[in-house]
């Protein structure tokens, strides 16, 4: 019992990471299969209808049959305007559980209400198309697939009361579709959950450094500070700093490439250790080094903390075997404010040349405010 509850409490845990850093995954698998399910829905009760009035002549389609074509045609046309757009996850999120609940009521009209002297027929079919399409939360999606087999039997049972084979057929078919459904939609989630891990998995390696592997190549930080301001602007408070060694080439020429690859590391490690976890740390050059540091938006403590990681990397080079180095940083304070990243970057790029530009004998800092171009248009007005 123990190990079973072991599985499904890390199946919970994963599950739950999933809901959270793969909301727009989620949002974005969901509307493009709302799409195809709602367009491929509405051919398909075309198509069953042309064939049942020439296969039954005499037969007559309900107002119900009619009315689900424009509602799937609504849908679809929904469904394709977001497919694109920057729609908020819980919008799309509502917008594919009513349309689950939709079909749900129309499959009740039709199987039981449409068709009271027969069995039903596409009730089975319809909820484990549902359980497999489109992705909710396993509370969620359970409850909704329990309550959509409950309410068909009670209804079914209610209105078919004079046809007994219908009504007994009717539930069985219920309650296999039922079953059939919730087993197949936890393995669909199963599924959704490992793909996404693995995708992660192999994304996270593609955007590490190749010679410093806890720290973020080019492609990785900007990702990551890009998603960092999606959530945080307009109020983002953060120091933002880009640090480059001074006369690096010098060393590799004259100490070899081993020597610079191992004061690449010194820095690597120098600044992993000054920094959170939760801070952004990348390198977009051969010395050059950037940090996003959260919440750090104090002058002072900013500068102290700049100047303190220069003369730790300085030391910790020397005792590699390599002669003295120093740094050039350049760093930029944001306070609650909105930020555009290239902007930021720019600022602390032309900072750090500014401080190269004092002397590279010796360890330079130089300090900015975020001010984008709006900011400076104003302040000169």
């Amino acid at each position: 019992m123990q190990k079973i509850s072991a599985i499904i409490q890390d199946r919970k845990e994963r599950e739950k990471l999933y809901l959270v850093e793969g909301k727009r995954n989620i949002a974005q698998n969901n509307i493009s299969t709302l799409l195809q399910l709602s367009l491929t829905s509405l051919i398909l009760v075309v198509i069953l209808l042309a064939a049942a009035k020439i296969l039954m002549p005499t037969w007559s389609p309900a107002p119900v049959h009619i009315a689900y074509i424009p509602v799937a045609l609504a849908y679809g046309v929904v469904a394709f305007l977001l497919r694109k757009g920057k729609a908020n996850p819980r919008l799309i999120s509502a917008i594919c559980f009513s349309y689950n609940v939709v079909a749900a009521i129309f499959i009740i009209l039709i199987d039981i209400y449409a068709h009271a002297e027969s069995p039903a027929c596409f009730m089975p079919i319809v909820i484990v198309a549902l359980a497999s399409g489109l992705y909710f939360p396993s509370k969620v999606s359970n409850i909704y697939l329990a309550a959509f087999g409950i309410v068909f039997i009670f209804a079914d049972m209610m209105h078919k009361v004079d046809y007994e084979y219908a009504w007994r057929y009717d539930v069985f078919i219920a309650i296999v579709g039922t079953l059939v459904a919730l087993a197949v939609g936890e393995h669909f989630r199963t599924t959704q959950v490992t793909s996404f891990e693995t995708k992660m998995k192999y994304k996270s390696l593609s955007m590490r450094d190749p010679l410093l592997e806890n720290i973020f190549n080019k492609r990785g930080y900007e990702d990551a500070i890009e998603r960092y301001l999606f959530a945080r602007n307009p109020r983002v408070n953060c120091a933002f700093i880009v640090l480059d060694l001074n006369n690096f080439k010098h060393i590799n020429d004259n100490y070899g490439h081993d020597m610079g690859d191992n004061i690449l590391r010194c820095m690597s490690s120098t600044l992993l250790s000054l920094f959170r976890d939760s801070d952004i740390i990348g390198r977009f050059g051969g010395d050059e080094f950037i940090v996003l540091a959260d919440g750090l938006d104090d002058e002072d403590a900013l500068e102290k903390k700049c100047r303190y990681i220069s003369e730790l990397i300085g030391r910790r080079a020397q005792e590699t075997g390599a002669i003295k180095v120093f740094s050039s940083i350049g760093a930029v304070i944001c306070k609650n404010q909105k930020v555009e990243f290239e902007t930021l970057f720019e600022l602390a790029d032309k900072a750090m040349y500014e401080a190269k530009e004092m002397g590279r004998d010796a360890d330079r800092f130089v300090l900015r405010h975020y001010t984008d171009a709006s900011d400076a248009e104003t302040a000169e007005a």
